[in-house]
């Protein structure tokens, strides 16, 4: 039976959270201009570490105690809440890249962390958000997409049924970022495809526009895909994105994509974290020599 993409993204925003096996000491942080909760690492001097979540909106709690159980200070950063808006917007539209300034710099001045700079860990969506966040920071010293895109695409508004007439999932200055708009599912039948998003792809023009320039990223890159990932053809993407970023640093980027690995890797979760917990440890090192 095929699924139809408001049925996968449904399944998504229901559970998209990775599985948490250990605890953290965790507090909520208050008066800031974010949304986010901390995560003691119990190490000190290690690079603090900003979890962004996907389409289903709030903060990735159980990814950031995975994370901080390695000994990494994390914060789960919620950029739009479905749930709960007031921070953040309720609807995953033209969030401003301005907002992740604060938490980053947060982060850096904690005493527990160093203050040179942060790395990011995101999944679907937010693997698409901190790709373009990398690309113009340098305070971003790694970075970790699971499911990656190598393009920025249309939001989510509060009505899925409504995603056609959305504009850009990011903005910067005010103005949305360019985007790939969402075929119909009548047109993506008629060009051959089950998948909304590959079908998508196919509008080369607007993939151009909306290509996020990762050769402008300045630091290592870890990227993790499932071959069997039923929302986007990530391991395509990935693929894409390394290939772009090797033209001008072949060590910059690593791809680990698994042929029956689902969205978020669901059925290799141990395999997973132990390419986190490897990559983390890389940056580390590097960056102390």
């Amino acid at each position: 039976m095929r699924l139809s993409y408001f049925t996968l993204l449904a399944m998504l925003i229901s559970h998209t959270a990775l599985p948490q096996t250990q605890s953290a000491q965790t507090y909520p942080v208050v008066g800031v201009p974010f949304d986010a909760n901390y995560f003691d690492g119990g190490i000190d001097r290690n690079y603090g570490v900003i979890v962004l979540g996907g389409s289903g909106g709030g903060k990735a709690d159980e990814t950031a105690a995975r994370i901080a159980a390695m000994g990494y200070d994390v914060l789960s950063l919620a950029y739009f809440d479905r749930d709960r808006p007031g921070t953040v917007p309720q609807t995953l539209e033209l969030i401003p890249l301005e907002y992740f300034v604060a938490p980053k710099r947060w982060l850096m001045d904690r005493p527990t962390t160093r203050d040179d700079g942060v790395i990011l860990f995101g999944y679907s969506k937010g693997a698409e958000l901190a790709l373009v966040l990398a690309t113009s920071d340098t305070d971003y010293k790694g970075l970790i997409a699971l499911a990656p895109s190598h393009v920025v695409w249309q939001g989510n508004p509060a009505d899925l049924a409504e995603i056609m007439s959305s504009p850009s999932s990011w903005s910067r200055q005010g103005q949305g970022l360019p985007f790939v708009p969402y075929v119909s599912i009548e047109e993506r039948d008629r060009l051959g495809y089950s998948n909304r998003h590959a079908a998508s792809l196919s509008n080369e023009d607007a993939v151009a526009r909306a290509r996020i320039p990762v050769a402008d990223i300045q630091a290592p890159v870890l990227l993790l895909s499932g071959g069997a990932d039923a929302m986007w053809p990530a391991t395509n993407m990935a693929t894409e994105i390394c290939a772009t970023m090797r033209q001008t640093d072949a060590a910059a980027c690593r791809h680990v994509s698994f042929d029956d690995g689902d969205h978020l890797l669901s059925n290799y979760q141990d395999d997973l974290y132990a390419e986190v917990a490897e990559f983390l440890r890389m940056v580390s090192s590097d960056q102390q020599e």
